[in-house]
């Protein structure tokens, strides 16, 4: 083949991959319109709810084993409460009574419960329903749960607020959730910025448009009738908050994403403990859990055709971009190795060096490369711009998160593979240690008393 014929061949090959890079760009944006409509809906001022007139009975559940360093944090939060401290019972779970986190309890005046059912149920969503069992079972009446983790810290009016959003008739609310170490390092910063795209743009697009967001986690409260419906807690997987959203989801439960109120949480600071969370997240995402799926009951948020387009949206969900993402990748290793091959022609056929063409492929692959890692610097900085006053990131800390964002996100991809060769890992419930320091100001205030 003449030198000619293997220049066209190259410069074929070039072109035919920036129409597989078109291709994968307009199915990106024709399958995720909804993502359009939530940057519109994150870009608007939040909502003040009226003041509920009624003041509703909560029960706040707290998982916290072994959580010693952490829980006096969440319990001096709660005492700060601005609503009525008779109005709310809080229970601190644990699988032992020589944990040191029940002394720590007690001088807080709550409720300890020591878990007696522990064989293969090691999972949060297990622990809350054992606790919930024994309330039934002690005749205990209450209008809804809250959950926190015990690394948690509560805005002083958050259940005030919580209980805003019940009275305006949503049986799920969560407020913003905010980071007390988030400026630490850079995976805490990354880590952060991620939560905080999940609460400002799709949980914030979700509650507005189809009455629904993506629980993360902590900081929510599920009316009682859910739980009652159900006849305990079912959540109980590896990911239990991502099976309550889909159970939402399926059964047209009313959700409201309210980020007036606001409750802190700590970041993982090392990669081996982000890693662990990922692996967590990934496989309790992707797992296909029919029961949840079960239309036994429908709460009526929204009408049949809002309802099928609210489950396109949460089933497509982030599918296409992921898809997006594996084609980029995929034509800047095809023009990478486009260009190491035309580096090779080059000591056979001078063409090649005359017609530039190693210089040509080594800018295509440069090119795919920056689209590659645009769309994660562009939803970092847009994570920026609508979490202004939440994320208080330095300069350089900003800069750093949006030119490497892309690098947090490919443990991602680490984690599903180390699930796959590693069951146990992605089976077995792994406790995640806290240290309790405090760097956020604003979740300072709140443990001092200072925002009554």
């Amino acid at each position: 083949m003449s030198a000619e014929e293997l220049i066209t061949r190259f410069n074929n090959t070039a072109g035919g991959l920036i129409i597989f890079v078109a291709i994968a760009i307009i199915i990106f944006c024709a399958l995720l319109w909804y993502y359009f409509a939530y940057f519109a809906y994150a870009l608007r001022k939040d909502k003040v709810l009226p003041k509920g007139k009624v003041k509703y009975k909560y029960c706040v559940l707290i998982p916290a084993r072994n959580e010693d360093k952490v829980i006096a944090n969440i319990l001096e939060s709660l005492k700060n409460q601005t609503y009525p401290q008779e109005l709310f019972d809080v229970y601190v779970i644990v699988e032992s009574k020589d944990d040191p986190t029940v002394k720590i309890v007690k001088k807080y005046k709550y409720n300890v419960f020591i878990r007696k059912d522990l064989i293969n149920k090691r999972t949060k969503g297990y622990a809350l329903d054992e606790v919930y069992q024994y309330i039934k079972s002690e005749k205990k009446e209450y209008d809804a749960f809250i959950i926190f983790d015990a690394d948690n810290v509560a805005s002083n009016d958050y259940i005030d607020l919580m209980n805003d959003v019940k009275n305006a008739g949503y049986k799920v609310g969560m407020g913003y959730r905010n980071f007390t170490n988030g400026s630490s390092n850079w995976i805490s910063a990354t880590s952060a910025t991620l939560f905080a795209y999940m609460n400002q743009y799709t949980s914030k697009g979700r509650s507005r448009l189809f009455k629904k967001m993506t629980l993360t986690g902590t900081g929510y409260f599920v009316d009682k009738d859910i739980i009652d419906f159900e006849g305990g807690w079912i959540f109980n997987g590896m990911t239990e908050d991502v099976e309550l959203t889909k159970y939402c989801y399926y059964h047209n439960i009313p959700m409201k994403y309210y980020p007036i109120a606001q409750y802190y949480d700590e970041q993982a600071t090392k990669l081996s403990v982000i890693h662990k969370q990922h692996i967590r997240w990934v496989w309790g995402y992707f797992k296909n859990d029919k029961r949840f799926k079960i239309k036994n009951i429908d709460y009526g948020a929204l009408p049949k055709g809002l309802m099928n387009a609210s489950l396109f949206e949460f089933n497509v969900s982030i599918y296409p971009f992921v898809a997006m993402t594996i084609m980029l990748l995929l034509a800047f290793l095809f023009s990478f190795a486009l260009f190491i091959a035309s580096l090779v022609y080059c000591f056979f056929y001078q063409e090649f060096m005359n017609q530039l063409v190693p210089l040509s492929m080594f800018l295509w692959a440069i090119i795919y490369f920056v689209c590659l890692n645009l769309p994660f610097s562009f939803a970092a900085l847009i994570t920026f711009i609508i979490s202004n006053k939440y994320l208080k990131f330095s300069i350089g800390t900003r800069i750093r998160v949006c030119f490497t964002y892309i690098y947090f996100f490919a443990d991602f991809v680490f984690a599903f593979v180390d699930g796959l060769f590693h069951k146990y890992k992605r089976t077995t419930w792994d406790k995640i240690a806290h240290e309790g320091k405090i760097s956020n100001k604003d979740a300072l205030r709140n443990l001092n008393n200072e925002n009554k």
